[in-house]
């Protein structure tokens, strides 16, 4: 992923031994915070553990934005998610998350669409 990330974005791998749940990367694309949650894709569902569910429903509860990144590796697709879908998104099949999706396709144009996902996510979060 960090390879495809334009000049002005700052990326951070978390490995948090002691806040579970936190997601696995925060970016800076130009000014604009971004918490990624990334998952594979098995047997057509999602998993996400109990202490991610709490991470991304509090975050989300305190008008915070993060999004889950899915791969799935049967056929290359990324699907975005909001976070604040977490509790629809756990043990769903991708099959019937696909309407709810910010962006299905590939690496190149995920990075095209992340920051104005997550500029939108922010404004309509704020409009509440």
């Amino acid at each position: 992923m960090k390879e495809h990330l334009p000049k002005k974005t700052h990326c951070e791998r978390i490995e948090n031994r002691s806040g579970e749940g936190m997601p696995d990367v925060y970016l800076c694309m130009d000014g604009v915070p971004i918490w990624l949650e990334l998952k594979i894709i098995k047997n057509g569902r999602v998993k996400v553990s109990k202490s991610q569910i709490a991470w991304h429903c509090s975050h989300s509860h305190c008008n915070g934005t993060s999004f889950f990144l899915l791969n799935d590796p049967c056929t290359s697709d990324l699907f975005l998610f909001d976070g604040a879908s977490v509790l629809e998104i756990h043990g769903s099949r991708i099959d019937d998350l696909r309407p709810a999706a910010l962006y299905i396709g590939d690496m190149s144009g995920l990075i095209e669409s992340l920051r104005p996902a997550a500029c939108a996510l922010w404004c309509d979060v704020m409009a509440r």
